[in-house]
């Protein structure tokens, strides 16, 4: 078992694309003018990469990551699709366990607040903060 993350923060799927197999959770910033903006003067990404395998519902209201080993896999999933080195993530929240099957993580935090890495691949896009990858 290997503790990658946690977080009290809300969470939700910011966008998934096919053609890169990618997907974005976000935990969104808040403007000055908002309640509680001190605790949340940047986003946090949660960026999987040829991702195999999606089990997760749209949002989370906390969250807790940690890398697990084929054994610990359920049996309903798929063996196959950890071939060629991917990475099986579980993601809980609320007592419940989530999973995701892909090639890597990265979680990161950034002040985005129109810009996408998802929709902008070419526009070289910089993280503030990288607080976790698998690379």
């Amino acid at each position: 078992m290997n503790e990658i993350f946690e977080s009290n923060r809300n969470f939700k799927m910011w966008a998934y694309t096919v053609s890169h197999s990618s997907l974005i959770l976000r935990s969104e910033m808040k403007y000055p003018d908002q309640d509680d903006s001190e605790n949340y003067q940047y986003n946090i990404d949660l960026e999987f990469l040829t991702v195999q395998y999606i089990n997760i519902p749209s949002s989370f209201k906390t969250l807790r990551i940690r890398e697990i080993t084929e054994k610990e896999l359920p049996q309903e999933i798929d063996r196959d699709l950890l071939m060629y080195g991917m990475k099986t993530f579980e993601l809980q929240t609320n007592g419940n366990k989530y999973y995701i099957i892909s090639g890597s993580l990265l979680i990161a935090k950034n002040v985005w607040y129109n810009e996408d890495r998802i929709f902008n691949y070419n526009a070289n896009l910089k993280h503030d903060e990288i607080i976790f990858s698998t690379n």
